[in-house]
Formats: structure tokens, sequence, C-alpha cells
């Protein structure tokens, strides 16, 4: 097992148990707000009223007298039964089908048949997966349909998404990938996977399973645990403060399935989050609460926004430290300088080209730059010989550097002469130096294309844009 303090390197940024216990879930939440976390109908309720969306209900089951007369043949084929009051994913049962006895199939194929359903539903009633270890009431929803970019990273069930929300501001999350040796289900504890989540980019970065152990790849697979794309990341982050909202829960853990039709469900609100999520984040909590303790909650766009800005890119920042290197998208939004003039426009990285170009129009337009320039280019292109054009360059080179600091030189691609600016290219809040070619891109989107020649500083990730 991996030990805690050597994924996380700063112990002081940690959230133990007892600052958990005493600080945030009873200063922060309501007595009320918790029985509304405790209470997966009263939830349910709550969310529905106030449109967050949750997985459908089938039926509710009270108590004995209501166990004896309920009809078991009325339910779907696929189906969820869990304790109304139940932890730690106690008591609940997903069955995928029916055979064509009638009885339901798990995840691993095994089978419960009615007589079996009835004696785990007395068994929740009686409080065995209580949280308070008292009678308990069933609740039983239709299964969450798994979403297709979870297909070939999970086992049988569907992964959950668990974000936490202080004073109404995401600070952290992880998805939790269900895995053979967790029988289909999201549990860390018997077996799932837990990948922390960019709060920027909704991108998977470090992997655990069990208790705490590191992994790289998912079993089974060759497939990274980085690097995983959560649909609807915004639309996450707006539900769980819609549901920090409408609770009153100021720290609460928010979990989420993903439906291939519905999109987001809320499935789960813990008024009790536990800590593993700062192993799979490899960060701690601590100062996460800390930062955002004092900020005034003022709309829920300026919310997701800030959690973003604060708690995003924690590995890209980790890679430019270690390499000296920006990491770019294919595609990017940036801002160009040219002498003292700046304009924004869109970047492309194509690396089929060996040099770099700016759109010819863009900069005449935009950035003032000199029409003496591309006179003093057609002028060179015009001349008869080459050596002509040779002589012409050492003069004209001279002369322009001189007057116009962002011009570089004259260069030969094919049968014609271009001219080469020094651009600065400000992408990420960084602010580099490039040599770029004059050229005719009126017809493209991006005005600026990047080639290898300027690519040495760079790292591109396929994933952003």
């Amino acid at each position: 097992m991996t030990p805690i303090f050597q994924l996380i390197k700063n112990r002081r940024k940690l959230l133990g148990r007892n600052e958990r216990s005493l600080i945030y879930i009873h200063s922060y939440n309501s007595r009320k707000s918790i029985r509304i976390a405790d209470d997966k109908i009263l939830t349910k309720k709550i969310l529905i009223k106030n449109n967050v969306p949750v997985s459908k209900l089938v039926a509710i089951i009270k108590d004995e007298r209501q166990l004896e007369s309920f009809d078991w043949s009325k339910l779907p084929e696929s189906f969820v039964i869990k304790p109304v009051t139940g932890y730690e994913g106690a008591g609940i049962e997903i069955f995928y089908n029916k055979d064509k006895n009638g009885d339901y199939i798990k995840a691993d194929g095994s089978k419960y048949t009615i007589e079996q359903l009835k004696i785990l539903s007395k068994a929740i009633l009686n409080g065995e997966f209580s949280l308070h270890n008292s009678p308990d009431r069933i609740i039983i929803e239709e299964r969450v349909k798994l979403h297709r970019y979870f297909k070939s990273i999970t086992y049988k069930g569907a992964p959950d998404i668990r974000i936490i929300v202080f004073n109404k501001i995401p600070i952290m999350s992880y998805i939790r990938i269900p895995t053979k040796e967790s029988d289909g289900k999201a549990n860390l504890a018997k077996g799932a996977i837990g990948a922390g989540i960019d709060m920027a980019k909704g991108l998977t970065t470090y992997g655990i399973y069990g208790k705490g152990k590191s992994i790289e790849t998912i079993q089974g697979t060759n497939l990274k645990v980085s690097g995983i794309k959560i649909p609807y990341w915004d639309r996450l982050l707006r539900y769980s403060i819609e549901v920090s909202q409408c609770t009153g829960l100021g720290f609460c853990g928010v979990d989420f399935l993903i439906d291939k039709d519905a999109g987001p469900l809320v499935v789960e609100i813990n008024a009790r989050p536990g800590l593993s999520i700062q192993l799979a984040n490899r960060d701690g909590l601590r100062w996460r609460l800390k930062k955002v303790r004092d900020i005034k909650f003022k709309t829920i766009e300026k919310s997701i926004r800030l959690a973003k800005d604060l708690f995003g890119g924690e590995i890209e920042e980790e890679i430019r430290d270690i390499t000296g290197k920006n990491i770019l998208g294919l595609t990017n939004d940036v801002k160009v300088s040219v002498g003292d003039n700046i304009a924004e426009t869109h970047l492309k990285i194509d690396t089929g080209n060996e040099f770099s170009y700016i759109d010819t129009k863009f900069v005449l337009d935009e950035m003032n730059i000199s029409k003496e320039i591309l006179t003093s280019l057609d002028t060179l292109n015009a001349l008869p010989t080459e050596e002509e054009k040779v002589k012409q360059i050492e003069s004209e080179t001279i002369r322009l550097k001189q007057k116009f600091i962002y011009f570089d030189r004259f260069e030969k691609i094919e049968d014609r002469y271009t001219v080469f600016i020094k651009v600065y290219i400000e992408v990420n809040s960084s602010n580099e130096e490039y040599f770029v070619g004059l050229s005719d891109r009126t017809s493209s989107f991006y005005k600026v294309l990047l080639g290898k020649k300027s690519l040495s500083n760079i790292l591109i990730d396929p994933s952003k844009s």
C-alpha cells in the first residue's frame, strides 16, 4: 500500500477525520440539512422540487406489511435496490437483467430469486445496513444506463462522480470506476478505482484502488487512468452547487451517475464525505476549504469559474515546472503582439508544416504592420535573377530591421521569398516569442499556424482545445 504522504507531498494540506467532523460537518451543516442528506427519499423529493435531475423512482417499501403485499412482478428487468439510510454502499444490489425463470441477474452473473430479494429486503427493513442501526425503508430505482464514454473503462456497473462542495463552491472531485474485483460496484473498499478530476477541464488525473494503492492503468486493459474526459462537466458542477443551495448543506459530497439518455443524475448526497478523494487527487482538502471559506457566493456561474481558476490545472503546472515547456492544444485562443499592437485570434498547431505563418490581412488590419515591408517583398520577388535577389535581400534586411523592430528576415520557400516577422503569442498565461511568415490565410478560421520549427518549447495535448 502506498503511504498517504508519498501521494500528497505537503501533509499540512490534508484534512483529517477529526477536523472534518468537528469543523466542517457540524459547523457548516444544520441538523435539518444532515437529515435530508441521510434520507434518500427526502433527498429525492427536495431535488425534484428544485428541478435537479435524479434517477427514476420505481418503488418505496416502508415496512414488512408493504413488503408482503408488494408485487415483485411489476419490477423492471433492470433496477437497483438500496436502504434509504444506508452508508458506504452497504445493502445496495444492482440487477442488470431477468432470465426466463424470472430470476434477476447481477453483474457477476449470479442470480436472485424473488425469495432472495425478500430476504434482502427484510434485512434492509431491520436496519442491518442503516447508518443509525435502526429500522429502515427500501427504495427501488431504475438502473442508470451506461454512457458510451465509459463503456471501455468500466466493468458492468456505471462509474459515479463525486464533487465536494463547500460554501457553494465545488472544490474537489473524483470518479469511482467499477471493476471485476468490486463486483461491478463503484466502491473503493471493494476494489473499485478512484481517479482524481482536474476541476478546470473535467479530465482525470491520478488513480488509486482499494485503500490507497496507486494505479496507472485500468485493470484488464491498456487504458490509462489519467486523461479520461468526464462528459457534461460544467453541468455536473452546476448541479452540485444547486444541491448545496436547496438542501442547505455548507459542506457535502454530491454523487452523480451519467445516464446515456438523461445525462447527469444525482443519486446520493453525503453530509460526511470520505477522505480518500484526497489520495485520488494527490492533494489535500484542507487548504482548498480554507481558500473558499470566506468567499461570498454570488452566482452559480461565478462559483464555477472560481472553482476552475482556483483548483484546476495542477498536472499542467507540474509538467511545466519540470520540463520548462508550455502545454498547448492543437487549437488555441491566443493574444498576438506585433510591436506595440495586440489582438486576439485563433491558433492551430500543424506538425505537417515546417514553418509557422500568420495571415497577412490580419497583421495589416489588426496589428498595423507597415505595407512598406510587403512592397519590399514584391520588389524582391520581381527581380529576374537569383543573384540580384540575394544582393537585394542583404541591403533590404538591414534597412527594414533598422526601421521595424518586428521585421526578422526574408526566407525562400519553394520558388518565392516570404517575409518573416517577430511576434509574441500569449496563451495559458505564457508569453513566448515566435518567428512567423506572412501568408494568405483569409479563408482559414485560424489566423496563426505553428509549424515544427516553433514547437521545441511546446508540449502538445490533443485533448485540449
